[in-house]
């Protein structure tokens, strides 16, 4: 089967289509390949070499056995059974294989470690949808962090009340 075809070429094999829509966006980053440099992708991505470098995938990032990633994931799910160097925000899940170590932190809502994944950082279970400053994911101070919430307004009114009740005594 030839690897390149001529435009005019109306075979039955080069009417074939290439690939589903889902293969398309499937990119590996195989074995002894490494890449230095900003990777992003809106589908899928597989690592099976190195990343120096951040990494964003619109759809899931799958980090493997001997895998590496030497700066920032973000996705909207991550599995990771290799290693990543840096700090892995997804906005729907992250799971962590056997065998796999993270060097940094996790922000997602939902997370999975199975037995032998290691982390060594901290880890954010937020909701993707929470308002983030310049400071990164959800590091606001947490007076900020409550006022979103509406938590200030009710200690500062219980504060009031306290005071006004130690006045009166």
């Amino acid at each position: 089967m030839p690897v390149f075809r001529s435009a005019n070429d109306s075979s039955p094999q080069a009417q074939k289509p290439r690939s589903s829509a889902h293969e398309a966006n499937l990119s590996i980053l195989a074995a002894g390949m490494r890449v230095v440099g900003t990777l992003e992708t809106d589908g899928v991505v597989r690592i099976e070499g190195k990343v120096e470098g951040n990494l964003s995938a619109g759809g899931q990032v799958l980090i493997s056995a001997g895998g590496l990633v030497e700066g920032d994931v973000t996705t909207r799910q991550a599995i990771v059974a290799g290693e990543v160097r840096g700090q892995i925000i997804a906005s729907e899940s992250v799971e962590l294989k056997p065998g796999c170590t993270v060097h940094g932190d996790i922000t997602t809502p939902r997370i999975k470690v199975e037995e032998g994944g290691e982390v060594n950082g901290n880890l954010r279970m937020t909701d993707h949808r929470v308002q983030r400053d310049s400071r990164g994911p959800d590091q606001r101070p947490i007076k900020d962090q409550a006022k979103q919430q509406g938590e200030v307004k009710q200690i500062e009114t219980e504060k009031a009340e306290r005071l006004e009740l130690q006045s009166v005594s």
